[in-house]
């Protein structure tokens, strides 16, 4: 022990510049490393966005990320080359071209002929100007799309006439990619029934936007009774409800009494529009109509309402 004492009193100078130097030299290392692997990470991202902005004609890429969840995403050249001749077709007064770029489930829903699409879409947007068009993932193939006025073309900057829509990028049934514009998402089959006695819903199919959806319902009343599916000064006619219970109720604003009346033996058809924003984590259980008057006419002859009690309800799970 003595002797290491007095060897190491001896030494002691050159034995710390060496502890200092090994740590020092193992630290820059370590920081190197690391500085390397981070520059690769973050760049990356930022070279696919160019290589992907550099080919489009008409509408640029304005981030890597999604707008909802904030992660790096990969963008598909294939699927956004779509928004971006749609747009340069807008541009450029082309409307067939643009017309026939959207889904058939988009022309059916607002846009039955090409003259519609040109009235509620092309010339709000670009029947008096050409567009500068930026696009960000919103979530999954939805977009955001922020249509500017072109400074370059009317000499002058201003904001006060841009307009941002929600695009959707689709697979048609042919494989080729086609748009959702207006800020409709797309469609959903069901075909599912469900009965109440003599009363059946079948629901033919979803069609979802990011403000609401629509269900579209074929009802029909086997039964020798008028029926009335709900009375439309009741709070909850029909509602959606999620895994945790919440509701969204319907929009009857528009609906009137004929419409929600089944004659003795009738089938018609039933949309009904529901407030349920488009959220990409939300989970929809089932849809309700709490409250179905089996017998209207007999309900009508009860001089206090609240003793008919011949009501039934359906539940039809999505």
């Amino acid at each position: 022990m003595y002797n290491f004492i007095s060897w190491y009193n001896q030494n002691r100078k050159k034995i710390w510049i060496t502890i200092l130097t090994v740590v020092g030299v193992f630290f820059l290392v370590w920081r190197l490393i690391y500085m390397w692997t981070d520059n690769n990470q973050t760049s990356m991202p930022q070279v696919m966005q160019e290589d992907i902005s550099s080919n489009l004609n008409s509408i640029s890429l304005s981030s890597q990320k999604s707008a909802i969840t904030g992660q790096n995403i990969n963008i598909s050249k294939e699927k956004i080359n779509v928004i971006d001749n749609f747009v340069s077709y807008c541009n450029s007064g082309n409307l067939g071209q643009a017309y026939n770029l959207l889904t058939n489930e988009c022309k059916e829903e607002m846009f039955p002929n090409i003259n519609s699409f040109q009235k509620l879409y092309y010339n709000p947007i670009f029947g008096n100007t050409k567009r500068t068009t930026k696009i960000e993932n919103w979530y999954g193939d939805i977009y955001i799309v922020d249509y500017s006025e072109d400074a370059l073309a009317t000499g002058i900057y201003s904001t006060e006439n841009n307009i941002r829509d929600n695009i959707t990028i689709c697979k048609n049934s042919d494989n080729n990619y086609k748009l959702n514009i207006n800020k409709y998402i797309g469609r959903t089959e069901f075909n599912k029934s469900v009965s109440n006695g003599n009363l059946q819903f079948t629901l033919k199919r979803k069609d979802s936007y990011m403000d609401y959806e629509k269900y579209t319902f074929e009802v029909k009343n086997s039964s020798s009774n008028k029926v009335l599916i709900g009375d439309l000064k009741d709070e909850n006619i029909s509602y959606l409800v999620d895994e945790n219970g919440i509701k969204y109720i319907a929009d009857f604003t528009m609906i009137t009494d004929n419409q929600l009346t089944m004659l003795p033996k009738q089938t018609k058809s039933l949309q009904i529009k529901y407030f349920n924003p488009y959220v990409s984590s939300k989970v929809i259980k089932g849809l309700v109509f709490p409250k179905i008057y089996l017998n209207y006419d007999e309900y009508l002859l009860y001089n206090n309402k609240s003793n008919y009690t011949n009501f039934g309800n359906l539940y039809i799970e999505l």
